[in-house]
Order: C-alpha cells, then sequence, then structure tokens
C-alpha cells in the first residue's frame, strides 16, 4: 500500500515507537530502547541471529526517498555493522520514488520499510506498487539533447527511462540519431526487472524515429527521445512535442566557460522549434572534487554561467549538481562495456544492480526522475 491512515492512538513520537515495540514483540521479537538518543535508530530487537535497528518514523506526509537512504548509510557505515537487518517503520507511505528505490532492493535486502497499521506493520513488498496517478491526457515527451557529442546522451536517456519503469510508468524509447546508438546499445528494448513478489518485469521498447507513431505505444504514457547533436538531423515535429528537455553536460573545471557557450546554443536551436517545453542543464559523469570549497567553487561556477539565459528564459532550470546529478560511476562504464562485447545476450537490466549494497546509477536516475516530478511544473504526472 502507498499510504496508510494513521491509528488514532499514535499522537506523539513516544507513542508511535511503542506501538512499533509492540507489534515486534508480539511477533517473537526481544525490543530493547536504546540507553541514550540515536539519531540513527529507536530501537533495537533480536530474533535468534538477527540484530536490527529499527528507524521510527512520526508523519503526517509521505516518506521520501533521501530519509530512506540516510538511514541505508547508516546500516552500511561502521557504527551500523553491529546490525545485520533494518527496519524503517513510518506512520505514513512513500514516495513514489522511494517506493521505487525500496521495492529495487528485492525482499533479502537488509532494510525493509513499511507502515504502521492497527495491529501489524504492512511491509513495502506484502502488496503489487499501485498504477501511479493517471498523467495529463496525451503522452508526455521528454528529448535528450545538446549541441555536442559524447557528454552521454544516450546513457542518460536508456537509465531515465528505467527510472521511470521502475516508479511503474510505461515508458518508450525513441532513437532520434541516425548514428543509432541507443538501437546499437539495447537493440529493440530492455527489461527493467521488478523485486521478487511483485511480477514480472516492466519492458522498455525502443523504436526508430522513422517507424514512429503513437499507436505504436498507445499504453505508455511517456516518450523519451534520443536526440542526435546536431538539430537539424532531429525530425522537427518530434522536437516541438517535447514538453520537458535534458541537456546533459560535464563539469570540466577548465571547461565550464566553453560548456557554457555549448548550452546557450542548445537552448537557441531548441527555442527556435520549441518555446513551451522546460529545458534542464543537467550535471553528467560528475567527479567529487574532494573538498567542499572545491565543490562550492566549482557549483557556483557553474550555476553563474547560465544567469544569463535564465533572465530572459524563464522555463530555463540549471539542476544544482550538489542536489542532483550522474555521478562517475564503473557500474554505467561496465554496463556499457558489457552490451558491446555481449551483444547477442538477452537485454541488460541498465547499471540498476546493487554492488556490494551499493548502486549510484540507480539512486542518481531515480533522484533525476523525482526532481523533475517535483521542481517543473511536473503536476501532469501525479495529482
Amino acid at each position: 500500500m502507498s499510504s496508510s491512515t494513521k491509528p488514532p492512538y499514535l499522537r506523539d513520537f513516544a507513542q508511535c515507537k511503542q506501538h512499533v515495540a509492540s507489534i515486534f514483540h508480539n511477533d517473537g521479537w526481544e525490543v530493547e530502547t536504546p540507553d541514550s538518543d540515536q539519531p540513527d535508530y529507536d530501537l533495537v530487537v533480536r530474533k535468534g541471529n538477527q540484530v536490527g535497528a529499527i528507524h521510527v518514523k512520526w508523519l503526517i506526509s509521505p516518506v521520501q526517498k533521501p530519509q530512506i537512504l540516510r538511514f541505508l548509510g547508516f546500516l552500511e557505515s561502521e557504527a551500523g555493522k553491529q546490525f545485520n537487518c533494518g527496519f524503517f517503520v513510518t506512520t505514513k507511505g512513500f514516495s513514489a520514488p522511494a517506493r521505487a528505490l525500496i521495492t529495487s532492493w528485492g525482499m533479502d535486502a537488509k532494510i525493509h520499510c513499511g507502515i504502521t497499521a492497527d495491529d501489524q506493520i504492512i511491509w513495502v513488498h506484502d502488496e503489487e506498487l499501485p498504477p501511479p496517478n493517471p498523467p495529463k491526457q496525451g503522452k508526455i515527451y521528454i528529448g535528450v539533447f545538446t549541441c555536442k557529442g559524447g557528454v552521454g546522451k544516450t546513457t542518460v536517456s536508456a537509465h531515465l527511462a528505467g527510472s521511470f519503469a521502475l516508479e511503474g510508468f510505461n515508458v518508450a524509447l525513441v532513437d532520434l540519431d541516425p548514428e543509432q546508438n541507443l538501437q546499437k546499445l539495447l537493440g529493440d528494448g530492455v527489461d527493467v526487472p521488478k523485486s521478487k513478489g511483485l511480477g514480472a518485469s516492466t519492458y522498455v521498447a525502443v523504436y526508430d524515429w522513422r517507424e514512429w507513431h503513437e499507436d505504436a505505444a498507445r499504453d505508455c504514457k511517456i516518450v523519451i527521445c534520443d536526440c542526435s547533436p546536431a538539430l537539424e538531423r532531429n525530425p522537427k515535429d518530434l522536437i516541438s512535442k517535447f514538453d520537458y528537455c535534458l541537456i546533459p553536460t560535464t563539469l570540466n573545471p577548465l571547461g565550464i566557460n566553453k560548456h557554457g557557450q555549448v548550452i546557450k546554443d542548445t537552448v537557441r536551436e531548441i527555442r527556435a522549434i520549441n518555446k513551451q517545453a522546460h529545458l534542464f542543464v543537467l550535471v553528467n559523469n560528475f567527479k567529487n572534487p574532494g573538498s567542499q570549497r572545491r565543490l562550492k567553487l566549482l557549483r557556483d561556477c557553474f550555476i553563474n554561467t547560465y544567469e544569463e539565459i535564465k533572465q530572459t528564459d524563464d522555463k530555463f532550470h540549471c539542476i544544482d549538481p550538489t542536489e542532483v546529478c550522474i555521478r562517475s560511476s564503473d557500474q554505467l562504464y561496465y554496463w556499457g562495456i558489457h552490451l558491446l562485447e555481449h551483444p547477442e545476450e538477452a537485454r541488460s537490466e541498465l547499471a540498476f544492480k546493487l554492488v556490494g549494497g551499493i548502486c549510484y546509477p540507480r539512486e542518481d536516475f531515480i533522484s533525476l526522475a523525482d526532481y523533475i516530478e517535483r521542481e517543473a511544473g511536473w503536476g501532469i504526472l501525479r495529482n
């Protein structure tokens, strides 16, 4: 279930924590309250060889993804190694990006997330994900375009489609580039598996733009277009349909101004065809400079480069890389290498698999999908 009515007797956090403790006790767990206040967990439970930390949230709104990731970070830290399982329990439901993250872990994950009810905790894996709220009438078009090659448009297109599929949306990918990089990597499509117990995988189909017709993917509400870096090589009728357009770039300390000119040219070319789309500059392949001072210096230089565009275009958004970006990761690199080395194999699951309990690509692209929904007047997806 995606939400739950808080039991009326849970008036505050203390009552909520006692309620959760009683449920675990009745289920055969030994329950302990830490001697001192712990910011990372509220209860300790033991059963057989299991030792778990419980993080209790008494909330009036759904849990967001960063709250879960903070608890997961604690479990994976040195202090959290004393626990071999963790439980995140809330009085309300979980946001769509949070649920997509939880269900992608599978039922054997170290962390389990649930919602309090009268005499039980309803775990996220107990039921199928409910379908998302109906989108706007017709399809939503998202373009991925930059007037420069080699910035990761194809990788961003494929994995953004995967993140929306994890949230429960039917998504189509359209390859606009005559070089057909998207089709070379993914062929006719890619499977985005659901976790155990949640039914079959979601299949994201890939279409050649010359064969694309809205009726070809009648049940798809989101269409993501991987564009050619030469705007004139993209079909104008599809460019004109974009509701949103992502403009990937890199955060090279010596190339920010140069990249800034590329972005300005990109915006100008898009606006010659499409004046209504929201445009987002996204930092791809981000490498942390290693200190907060350097990170702030890079971030401020990056944001300031686009001030001129923001002053004249109220639908232009420069995504703060300290909030949302696509981090450089071996998982994305070796995902591409694997597809090139084994084109005959069944299509990949994208770079969304956990490696050592961590998956930066999955976290980053779910965060990106969440950002688009929250920040761009994206209420058309969810009421």
